[in-house]
C-alpha cells in the first residue's frame, strides 16, 4: 500500500511530526531530521517514540502534530478528557529530541 496525504505533502510514511518553524529553527532541527517524541508527565512512566522524521507546517508555535496510531504510545492510559472520559488523544505534552 502507497500512503500519500495531499494535503500535507506526505508520501510513502506517517512517521512524522509536524513542527513550526520558529521552533524548528530553535531546537536546531531541519526537514528530515529524525526525533524522539517522549510524554512530559509526573508519573514517573517513561512513554517515548522514536525515528519520527521532522516536517516543516505551518502550526502554531510551541504544538506539533502527528498520525495516530503511530503516536498511541505517548498517551497515558488514565489521562481522558473532563466531559466525556474519552482518552486525550489531541492534547498531550511533549518533548522533542534530536537523534
Amino acid at each position: 500500500m502507497i500512503i500519500y496525504e495531499s494535503y500535507r505533502g506526505i508520501y510513502g510514511e506517517r512517521r512524522v511530526v509536524f513542527v513550526n518553524p520558529d521552533d524548528m529553527a530553535k531546537q536546531q532541527l531541519n526537514n528530515g531530521d529524525k526525533v524522539k517524541i517522549t510524554t512530559v508527565s509526573n508519573d514517573n512512566i517513561v512513554r517515548s517514540i522514536t525515528d519520527f522524521k521532522v516536517v516543516e507546517y505551518t502550526i502554531p508555535a510551541g504544538c506539533v502534530a502527528a498520525y495516530y496510531p503511530e503516536t498511541n504510545p505517548l498517551v497515558p492510559l488514565e489521562s481522558t478528557a473532563d466531559d466525556c472520559g474519552t482518552p486525550t488523544y489531541k492534547s498531550i505534552a511533549v518533548s522533542i529530541e534530536k537523534i
